[in-house]
């Protein structure tokens, strides 16, 4: 199976890394690109903090500029939810249903997984979070600003099946800048019971535009944030037998921070551009198989089994 991956990027080893997707058996999305920077936000905070809502299909993503002092809280929930901890200084404080009251303190480049139930992130400095849940959470998915997009469900995305089982109710900590490069390892990816991150690390160039990695997913969304620098965003609609289906190429430029979704199975890269610190970070639900199958989840031992996630194209989908 040949790949359009560059030689030397581990995603060549991935069963999906296929040369052609296969047509769509209905019509694909379009992509939804939104630079933050250009839009206004969703919800202003008391102390001038700016918080952006967008969701896809089975998570939804909430960037925050927070201030000093502020408080994001969350009420509620069956399923455990990500703190990405951008810039700044946090704590993030958790009433377990059957632990004691929790509360850990969180600084630039550190995710927080969360357990269901309340909880309360409290700024202590000006900063960036980004906060991440299943869409399950159905008041926090109907706020976000492209939710009329999901009024039917997608039938190329397939569902996200049954959280996986965290073998600890506590809060996790996880200190990017600890995790050392690992050759052969994509990225740094974390999970939690229903969604997956990769938090690329910081690049301080542009991306080589000979060593791009155009690339589609048979039935997941993809959503990148970027956080900081400049990208492109690279987009291509597969052509099928219907003339109807088929759109231009995209090249879309985005300052940070932006958020896209980019719908299933869209051939897509995205390329740095620009001098100076380039930060991006993927989402996927729910968790990868191919990324757990090939050892790179740091957290991948805090979870019961990977029986969550399926292992092929077997998910159960929306009707078409």
């Amino acid at each position: 199976m040949s790949s359009m991956y560059p030689a030397g990027d581990p995603r060549a080893a991935l069963t999906s890394a296929q040369a052609v997707p296969a047509a769509p058996r209905s019509r694909a999305r379009a992509a939804t690109v939104l630079d933050l920077v250009a839009e206004k936000p969703d919800a202003e905070l008391p102390l001038g903090g700016r918080t952006w809502v967008v969701r896809g299909q089975n998570f939804v993503v909430a960037l925050t500029d927070v201030r000093a002092g502020e408080r994001l809280a969350v009420e509620g929930g069956d399923d455990e939810h990500i703190v990405v901890v951008c810039a700044g200084t946090v704590s993030v404080s958790h009433a377990g249903h059957d632990t004691d009251d929790e509360t850990v303190h969180a600084a630039a480049s550190t995710v927080v997984i969360v357990p269901p139930g309340d909880s309360t992130l409290t700024a202590h400095t000006d900063g960036r979070v980004v906060r991440i849940f299943a869409a399950g959470r159905a008041g926090l998915a109907a706020a976000a600003r492209n939710a009329d997009d999901y009024r039917a469900a997608d039938p190329l995305v397939a569902l996200p099946g049954t959280p996986g089982r965290p073998l600890s109710e506590r809060m996790r900590v996880h200190r990017l800048n600890d995790v050392e490069p690992e050759p052969g390892r994509l990225g740094r990816i974390l999970r939690s019971s229903s969604l997956m991150i990769n938090w690329f690390p910081d690049e301080h160039q542009p991306r080589d535009p000979d060593r791009l990695s155009p690339h589609w997913h048979d039935d997941f969304e993809q959503c990148s944030v970027t956080l900081a620098g400049t990208y492109v965003h690279h987009l291509r609609t597969t052509w099928t037998s219907r003339l109807a289906d088929w759109r231009p190429d995209e090249h879309i430029q985005v300052e940070s921070p932006s958020i896209t979704v980019i719908p299933p199975p869209l051939i897509h890269t995205t390329q740095a551009v620009g001098d100076g610190l380039h930060q991006l970070l993927d989402i996927f639900a729910p968790p990868r198989r191919d990324f757990l199958d090939q050892g790179w989840v740091l957290n991948a031992a805090d979870y019961a089994a990977a029986d969550d996630v399926p292992a092929d194209d077997t998910q159960k989908r929306p009707p078409a």
